[in-house]
C-alpha cells in the first residue's frame, strides 16, 4: 500500500485560512496503481483508493460534505476510464457517498445540513473497482471539504494528492540499508529491487547520486542519523510519475550539527576537542606591537611571567582593554593571567609596555574553529 504525497492548492498567503480542518492521508491498492494496458482490447486494471480522514485538533469540526474530484479520461493526468464503474463508500455511521455526474466529484454527506467531526471520530472513504486510464501519468486527486469551526462560516477548503499510473512491468521494492545501528563513522550497505524501464536517483543529507544501472551501493563514513530516499522517475516527461523509498540508518554517539546550544548546569567534553586549539604568541617578537583581526571565535590569555605589563586591545581601540603588571607598591600581580572573549572578525591588538629587565610575557590565543590569529 502506497502512501501518496500531499500537495495543496492553496498560495501561501491564504494557506493558513483556507487549510482543510480534517486531515487526509491517501493509500492505493496495488502500490504502485498500474495503468491499465494501451492497447484498447485489452482488460483495464483495477485499482483502489482508500482515504483515511481524522481531525488532529480537539476542537470538533462542523462538516456540510467532502466531495472527492477523480480525473477520468484517456490522458496522462487521468486516473479512471470510467467514474460510473468505481464502488465509493464510507465507513462514518449515518454517511452516504454518490457519484454527482455533472461535476465529476463523490459527494460525501451526513443526513443532517452537518455533522461535528471531532478528534475520536475517523473514518475512511474508499473508492474500489477503479478502472485505470491506460496512460501512464499522475493523476491529481481533489478532496474537498465544506466545514467551519464554532459559529463561523462554511468555507470551501480544498487538498490536492498525485497518484501515479506506472507501466505494468515497473517495479521498486526492497530497499534495504544493513546494518540499521552503526558506530560513529561507520559504514552501510544500501540494495533495492528495481525495473529498468526508469531512472533512479539516490538523495541523503546534500548528496544527490545517479543509480540508474545500480542495484546496491555502500556508503563510508556515516557520522550522524541518516535517511536515504530511492528516487525512481518514469513515463512522459512532461508527466512524469515518481515514486520514492525510504531506508534509515542510526549511528550511536552521532555527530551534532546545531545552531546554538545553552547548557544549564554544566558541560562535560571527553576525547580530543579537535575543534579547538591554542597557539602561543610571545610579546619579545612584536615589541612594536602587533595588531590582527580574528577570524573565530576564541579566548585571549594575557600572561606575565616576570616583571612586565603587557597591554591587549580587542577593538574597537578602547572597547576592551586588559593590563597586566606587578605593583611594586602593593607588592603583587595585577591580572597576571586575565582571559577574555573575542569574537569573529574583531580587532585585536597587542602593545608592550614594558617588560622590564628579564621580563617575560606572552598571550595565549584558543581558538573555537582551529584558526590561529595571524601574527
Amino acid at each position: 500500500m502506497t502512501v501518496v504525497t500531499q500537495t495543496q492548492t492553496q498560495d501561501a498567503d491564504t494557506a493558513a485560512a483556507n487549510d482543510p480542518l480534517l486531515s487526509y492521508t491517501v493509500s492505493t491498492t496495488p502500490s504502485p496503481l498500474k495503468a491499465s494496458p494501451e492497447n484498447p482490447q485489452g482488460p483495464e486494471e483495477i485499482g483502489e483508493v482508500i482515504i483515511t480522514v481524522a481531525r488532529q485538533s480537539g476542537t470538533p469540526a462542523d462538516v456540510e460534505w467532502i466531495r472527492v474530484k477523480v480525473p477520468a479520461g484517456t490522458m496522462a493526468p487521468d486516473l479512471a476510464t470510467d467514474l460510473n464503474k468505481i464502488s465509493p463508500r464510507i465507513s462514518l455511521a449515518g454517511w452516504t457517498v454518490r457519484l454527482d455526474s455533472a461535476t465529476k466529484e463523490f459527494v460525501c454527506a451526513p443526513a443532517g445540513s452537518h455533522a461535528p467531526i471531532g478528534p475520536d471520530t475517523g473514518f475512511t472513504i474508499q473508492l474500489s473497482d477503479i478502472p485505470v486510464s491506460r496512460k501512464v501519468g499522475t493523476a491529481p486527486v481533489t478532496i474537498t471539504e465544506r466545514s467551519r469551526t464554532g459559529s463561523s462560516a462554511f468555507q470551501n477548503r480544498s487538498t490536492v494528492f498525485n497518484l501515479g499510473k506506472f507501466p505494468a512491468d515497473f517495479y521498486l521494492r526492497n530497499f534495504l540499508c544493513e546494518p540499521s545501528i552503526i558506530p560513529n563513522g561507520g559504514d552501510v550497505k544500501l540494495t533495492w529491487e528495481r525495473s529498468a524501464n526508469a531512472t533512479y536517483e539516490l538523495l541523503y543529507a546534500d548528496v544527490n547520486r545517479d543509480v540508474t544501472n545500480r542495484t546496491s551501493l555502500e556508503i563510508e563514513g556515516i557520522k550522524s542519523d541518516t535517511t536515504f530516499y530511492l528516487r525512481a522517475t518514469t513515463g512522459d516527461p512532461t508527466n512524469p510519475v515518481v515514486r520514492i523509498l525510504s531506508a534509515q540508518v542510526t549511528v550511536l554517539k552521532p555527530d551534532l550539527d546545531i545552531g546554538s546550544l545553552t547548557v544549564a548546569d554544566g558541560l562535560q567534553l571527553t576525547g580530543p576537542v579537535n575543534a579547538m586549539q591554542w597557539q602561543r604568541i610571545q610579546y619579545s617578537e612584536y615589541a612594536n606591537g602587533l595588531k590582527t583581526t580574528a577570524k573565530s571565535d576564541g579566548f585571549l590569555m594575557v600572561h606575565i611571567n616576570q616583571g612586565g605589563i603587557l597591554r591587549v586591545n580587542s577593538g574597537p581601540q578602547g572597547n576592551m582593554l586588559v593590563e597586566s603588571f606587578f605593583d611594586t607598591t602593593a607588592q603583587k600581580w595585577i591580572n597576571p593571567s586575565p582571559t577574555f572573549p573575542v569574537t569573529k572578525g574583531r580587532e585585536v591588538e597587542i602593545e608592550v609596555v614594558k617588560a622590564g629587565t628579564n621580563g617575560s610575557a606572552g598571550v595565549i590565543w584558543f581558538s573555537f574553529g582551529g584558526i590561529n590569529l595571524d601574527v
